[in-house]
């Protein structure tokens, strides 16, 4: 998922369905196209100058992602978030984590984990904090977390890992950003600080067991702060 897509015309390039797919990927993640909003493709193909045929094909990719859904007659809609949704993504999502965490600590203590990834992780750690420090838009700092965690997944070795994941962010990031709950931000850096300490240093256990309460936590709150907001009159 590049951050600099956005939902322009596409020019200079073959229209190929996955290219249309990254697009509209990127703007159902960053909310650009809201939770419940209808798709209507003759729009999508004149604003991407584009023909139908992709953009029918790429609808039918996001509606296996679970990011679309019927609507009407032949319609779709961007896929509401459901708070219970999301807690079965993050049930999910807690073992996974914690292998890549697991695999990339060993990578490191077994010393066969080059310094560029474990450089990376670094980076995008930094780059996450700086993001927090600065009150960042709530965008930016979903991507932060994205690129952090792709980052762990990295250096655990296991591409199938990251591969499985790609598809969920997605739903992870709108969430986040419809919430955006700044004291929920500032712990979840903190355990990524730790988390990133305890993979650097080669404790498989530890690293393990931090991110599994970190995906938990971060999963129990989010759906609390969605059941908040889903609730205020603006989205009855």
């Amino acid at each position: 998922m590049e951050s600099n897509t956005s939902l322009e015309a596409v020019e200079d390039s073959p229209p190929f369905i996955e290219q249309v797919f990254d697009v509209l990927l990127f703007d159902i993640a960053f909310c650009k196209l809201e939770p419940g909003e209808r798709i209507r493709q003759s729009v999508l193909a004149s604003q991407l100058k584009v023909s139908r045929q992709p953009i029918s094909h790429a609808l039918q990719l996001l509606k296996h992602e679970g990011l679309l859904q019927d609507s009407g007659r032949q319609g779709l809609q961007v896929t509401p978030i459901e708070p219970e949704y999301m807690r079965l993504l993050f049930q999910a999502r807690r073992p996974l984590e914690a292998s890549a965490a697991a695999l990339a600590a060993q990578r490191v203590a077994d010393h066969r984990a080059n310094d560029d990834e474990c450089e990376f992780l670094r980076r995008m750690l930094v780059a996450g904090q700086d993001k927090v420090r600065a009150h960042a838009p709530a965008p930016e700092i979903a991507m932060a977390e994205f690129q952090f965690h792709v980052a762990l997944y990295r250096l655990s070795g296991n591409t199938v890992i990251e591969q499985m994941m790609n598809g969920r962010w997605a739903h992870i990031m709108r969430a986040l950003i419809t919430t955006h709950a700044k004291a929920d931000i500032l712990v979840a850096w903190e355990e990524h600080a730790a988390i990133a300490d305890c993979v650097l240093r080669g404790s498989v256990l530890e690293a393990s067991e931090l991110v599994s309460r970190h995906v938990q936590r971060c999963g129990i709150a989010l759906c609390k702060h969605l059941e908040e907001v889903l609730a205020q009159p603006s989205h009855l």
